[in-house]
C-alpha cells in the first residue's frame, strides 16, 4: 500500500485513499473510536497533502475555492518520489547494527490506556483489551500519533520527546467537510518560508530517509518536508496474517498488528531542555501554539486535568503577552487569516499529561468570525467575559480562608466550586460563539456575561446550602457573595 495512492483512511463509508478525499465532491466523516487518532488523521492527511502539492499561497487559495482536479492530483504525485509512502517504509527508519530494540503492545500508541511501565502510569481506560489489535491501515496515523502528540514520559523510561514536545496542544482550522479541513491545513510553502529562518542548506530529505545524527537537531537545518513527519524513534510494525476486527477504525482485515518495536533517536530537538541549552532552536511547527520566553520557545501544552481551552482561545487565534512570555497562535492559524476562504472554524486537540500519566484529552470546536482579522475581538470579548466571572468566583470564595478552617478543607470547598464553572464555561462559550457573525461584539459580550454569571451564582448557591448549618462557613459565603452581584467591567 501506498500512503499517497493506495485507499488506508477510514471512513463511515469505507477504506477511501488521499486523492479520493482531495479531488471528490462526496462528504467523507473520519471513523475512528479515539479522538486522538481522529485528530492525528487530521494532521496527518493535511501534511501529506502539504508535501504532495506544495503550494504557494495564491495556489493554496485556489484549491479551496475551487477544489482539486484528479488531473492536478495526478500530475503533483509524478513529480515526487513515491517510494518513501510505502506501507512498509513511511515514518519507519532502519534500526542501526547492534542497537538495543524495545517492544510493546501497539496499545502504547493510543495514550492514556493504562499499560505504561513507569511508577506514575495511568490512564483514562482501564482495560487494555479496548485497543491490542488493529489493522495494518491504521498503524501509520498510530505512528504518526506517537511522534508528535504522545508525551515521551507516557512510555516511562525509555520514551523520547518529539519534535512538536512532549503533550503539546493542536490547533486546526475546522472546515464543513474533510476536504476542506485537510486543505485548510495545507501549508503553503512561501509563508512556512517566510517565518521559519531555516539555514539555505536546511536538509529536506525524510528521516526514514537521512535519519538525523549527533546530539542535537537544530531547527534551522530541517525543512519543511523533513520537519512535518520528524520522528523520536527508529520503529517496526510486526504484521501478523491473521484476520482482525480493527480496535481502532472498527473494519475487519486480513492481517494484525499487535505490537511494535523501537530503538530511541540519541539526539535533541529544541523541545526538550537538553535541546534548548544546547540553542537547537524550536522548530515551527505548523499545528502548535507557543510560548515564547527568555530561555526558549515551547509548544503549548494543557495545564491541568481541570483547564479548559476556552481560557486560552484568545491566545490560539491572534497571540496573548503575558508575564514574561509572549503566547503566539500556531502558523497555521497566521495563515488562515491570510487566506480568510469562507466560514472556517477553530478545532483544539491534545492530550492533558502529567509525567507518565494521561489525564484527560482536549477536543473543541469553535465558531470563528468569517471577517477574522476585523473580529476578532468578537472572540476575545466572550473570553474575557469568562475570565472576569471566574475571577469573580474565586473571590467571593476567599472570604472561607478567614475563619480559622484547616486551609485544605476550605481550599477543597474552592476547588470543586471553581472547576464546575470552568467546566460548565466551556459548553456555555462554545454556544455563543456559534452567533459571532450574526451578533455584534458588544451584544456577545453581554450575552457571555448574563449566562456565565447566571452559573457562577448557582454553583455558589449550590454551595451556600450545601453548608447553611455551619454557621462560620455560611456566614463566610453570606459575605463573599456580594462580588457576583457587581456590575460587569464594559
Amino acid at each position: 500500500m501506498n500512503l499517497l495512492k493506495d485507499p488506508f483512511i477510514s471512513t463511515t463509508q469505507g477504506k477511501v485513499s488521499l486523492k479520493t478525499i482531495l479531488t471528490s465532491e462526496h462528504d467523507y466523516q473520519l471513523q475512528y473510536y479515539f479522538d486522538e487518532t481522529q485528530l492525528a488523521m487530521l494532521q496527518l492527511l493535511a501534511s501529506l497533502t502539504t508535501v504532495l502539492l506544495k503550494p504557494t499561497v495564491v495556489e493554496l487559495k485556489s484549491y479551496l475555492q475551487h477544489g482539486v482536479t484528479e488531473q492536478q492530483y495526478d500530475e503533483a504525485i509524478e513529480k515526487i518520489a513515491t517510494k518513501w509512502f510505502e506501507d512498509d517504509c513511511f515514518m519507519q527508519s532502519t534500526f542501526p547494527v547492534e542497537a538495543k530494540i524495545a517492544d510493546g503492545p501497539i496499545t502504547k500508541l493510543i495514550s492514556g490506556i493504562e499499560c505504561g511501565g513507569s511508577a506514575n502510569a495511568l490512564g483514562l481506560f482501564s482495560e487494555v483489551e479496548q485497543a491490542d489489535a488493529v489493522c495494518a491501515d491504521c498503524v501509520h496515523v498510530l505512528n504518526y500519533n506517537l511522534h508528535m502528540n504522545i508525551k515521551g514520559e507516557c512510555f516511562g523510561p525509555t520514551g523520547a520527546t518529539g519534535i512538536r514536545g512532549g503533550g503539546a496542544i493542536t490547533t486546526l482550522v475546522a472546515g464543513k467537510n474533510v476536504k476542506t479541513t485537510v486543505l485548510a491545513n495545507t501549508v503553503a510553502i512561501d509563508f512556512f518560508e517566510t517565518f521559519a529562518n531555516l539555514d539555505e542548506g536546511a536538509e529536506s530529505r525524510y528521516m526514514w530517509d537521512l535519519p538525523p545524527s549527533g546530539d542535537v537537531y537544530f531547527a534551522q537545518k530541517i525543512g519543511l518536508e523533513r520537519g512535518l513527519f520528524a520522528l523520536a524513534y527508529h520503529i517496526n510494525f510486526p504484521i501478523e496474517d491473521k484476520k482482525c476486527v480493527c480496535d481502532v477504525c472498527g473494519y475487519s482485515s486480513e492481517y494484525t498488528v499487535t505490537t511494535f518495536q523501537r530503538v530511541k533517536y540519541t539526539g535533541s530537538y529544541g523541545s526538550t531542555k537538553n535541546g534548548r541549552d544546547a540553542h537547537a532552536g524550536w522548530w515551527l511547527h505548523p499545528y502548535t501554539p507557543r510560548t515564547e520566553k527568555e530561555d526558549g520557545t515551547y509548544a503549548v501544552c494543557a495545564r491541568n486535568q481541570h483547564w479548559q481551552s476556552w481560557q486560552e482561545l484568545t491566545a490560539y487565534v491572534v497571540g496573548k503577552e503575558v508575564e514574561k512570555a509572549s503566547v503566539k497562535p500556531a502558523l497555521i492559524i497566521d495563515q488562515y487569516r491570510k487566506l480568510l476562504i469562507g466560514r472556517l472554524d477553530l478545532l483544539v486537540g491534545g492530550n492533558i499529561a502529567d509525567q507518565g500519566s494521561i489525564l484527560g484529552r482536549v477536543y473543541d470546536l469553535y465558531s470563528m468570525p468569517s471577517s477574522l482579522s476585523k473580529n476578532v475581538g468578537r472572540i476575545s470579548g466572550v473570553v474575557d467575559a469568562g475570565l472576569e466571572q471566574k475571577e469573580r468566583l474565586s473571590i467571593s470564595f476567599n472570604k472561607l480562608f478567614g475563619i480559622g478552617y484547616d486551609k485544605k478543607f476550605v481550599g477543597g470547598i474552592k476547588e470543586q466550586a471553581m472547576q464546575r464553572f470552568t467546566a460548565n464555561a466551556q459548553q456555555i462559550i462554545q454556544q455563543i460563539l456559534l452567533d459571532v457573525d450574526r451578533k455584534e461584539a458588544q451584544a456577545l459580550r453581554q450575552g457571555a456575561v448574563e449566562k456565565l454569571n447566571q452559573d457562577a451564582k448557582k454553583i455558589f448557591t449550590a454551595v451556600q446550602r450545601k453548608y447553611q448549618h455551619d454557621l462560620p462557613l455560611f456566614k463566610a459565603l453570606v459575605k463573599g457573595e456580594h462580588v457576583l452581584y457587581q456590575p460587569s467591567n464594559k
